[in-house]
């Protein structure tokens, strides 16, 4: 079930299942972006799939990765559309 959104920067977005998001990234014009640690996109990951880590793990926990922004904006579009995990 998808549920079609936006915010002030005029960016579109949706929250969706999985069923909603493999038919999203079935249409060929969507990319798949794992959020999750290299740790944990390297133990298993959809096919495909850009690991573009949120955070890193850190002795102190997890820690935000600052470059999260740069490095989207380097491999992707500003237009692109995005499927995130």
């Amino acid at each position: 079930m998808s549920h079609p959104s936006t915010n002030d920067s005029s960016m579109s977005y949706q929250s969706t299942d999985p069923a909603g998001a493999r038919a999203l990234l079935q249409d060929g014009e969507h990319a798949l972006v794992d959020v999750r640690t290299v740790e944990e996109f390297e133990a298993g990951h959809a096919p495909g799939a850009f690991n573009i880590p949120y955070a890193f793990r850190s002795p102190a926990g997890m820690s935000p990765n600052p470059e999260f922004v740069a490095v989207m904006g380097r491999v992707f579009e500003k237009d692109a559309k995005l499927v995130f995990v």
